[in-house]
């Protein structure tokens, strides 16, 4: 420190100054240095400190050695004070095309300085992603506990999506029976839900005038918002692709599944990641209310 000031001030004097320090505890330092380093790093000339040529190179390392020093204080102060910091997500489609960015509208202005990355896979290649730990954090459907990571569990129970004008949006609440001589418009034969909601009807005896087949989740509420018949679908789906022409009720029995949070195993989350979860939590208790709740 007492070299760098004294080629920043130019004199002895201006070094122990803003030191607030004695001229000789400077001079000694530079004494010191010397010894340590093997080479002269002043010279006087006519009365004058003169840094040598090997100074001068010297002074370029140091400058950027402490340039990084400082870099890292003011890193360390401000991950302290929670200004900076890094997040890695990693989401499954259903989560991260939608959901997630949303939690991280709420999220980004209270963090202005954290380095953000938002991922979407397949929920396989997100549990990859978490036990890997390429990701801080991953929302994955998992069929059973996986040991390798800490899971913590949702549910997203499922909402009938139906036009505004349609007679059975006057009702609080869908059931299995009124879906009977109603068009439905459902996912294919091999998704879970489909699976689940034919078993249902089924077993009830229960027969829908049509079935229009789509793909995705987009696809059924276009086909809803023309009043081409009604849809069961997850929360989030029906709240992300809803308009004013469509009318969200709650719908029994539940044929909602379970998505789980996935962190890694035995490896405590930054603060920033914490209060990510704390504010998704927040969003996801408030989906079955403004389904509730839409008129």
């Amino acid at each position: 420190m007492a070299f760098k000031h004294v080629m920043e001030c130019g004199t002895v004097s201006g070094a122990a100054q803003r030191m607030l320090t004695a001229q000789p505890g400077v001079t000694r330092l530079l004494k010191q240095l010397e010894h340590d380093i093997g080479f002269t790093l002043f010279e006087r000339i006519k009365g004058r400190l003169v840094p040598t040529p090997e100074a001068r190179l010297f002074y370029r390392e140091v400058v950027r050695v402490w340039t990084g020093v400082e870099h890292l204080r003011e890193t360390a102060r401000r991950i302290r004070e929670r200004e900076v910091g890094g997040l890695r997500i990693s989401a499954m489609p259903l989560l991260g095309m939608t959901f997630v960015p949303d939690v991280l509208a709420d999220f980004v202005p209270d963090h202005p300085d954290a380095n953000i990355e938002l991922s979407t896979y397949r929920s396989e290649q997100v549990i990859e992603e978490v036990i890997t730990q390429r990701c801080d954090l991953g929302f994955a459907i998992v069929a059973q506990n996986d040991d390798r990571v800490d899971q913590a569990f949702f549910r997203l129970d499922s909402l009938c999506v139906l036009p505004t004008h349609h007679p059975l949006a006057k009702k609080a609440e869908i059931s299995l029976a009124d879906l009977g001589g109603e068009t439905l418009i459902c996912f294919e034969t091999h998704d879970p839900l489909r699976m689940a909601l034919d078993r249902l009807l089924e077993r009830a005896d229960i027969r829908p005038r049509q079935r229009l087949e789509v793909s995705l989740a987009l696809q059924a509420t276009r086909l809803v918002g023309h009043g081409l018949g009604l849809a069961i679908l997850d929360p989030i789906s029906a709240s992300a692709f809803g308009t004013d022409s469509l009318a969200l009720r709650p719908f029994f029995p539940s044929l909602g599944e379970d998505f789980a949070l996935l962190t890694p195993r035995d490896q405590p989350g930054s603060r920033l990641a914490q209060e990510f979860i704390a504010l998704f939590r927040q969003h996801h208790a408030r989906l079955g209310a403004q389904a509730s709740s839409n008129p």
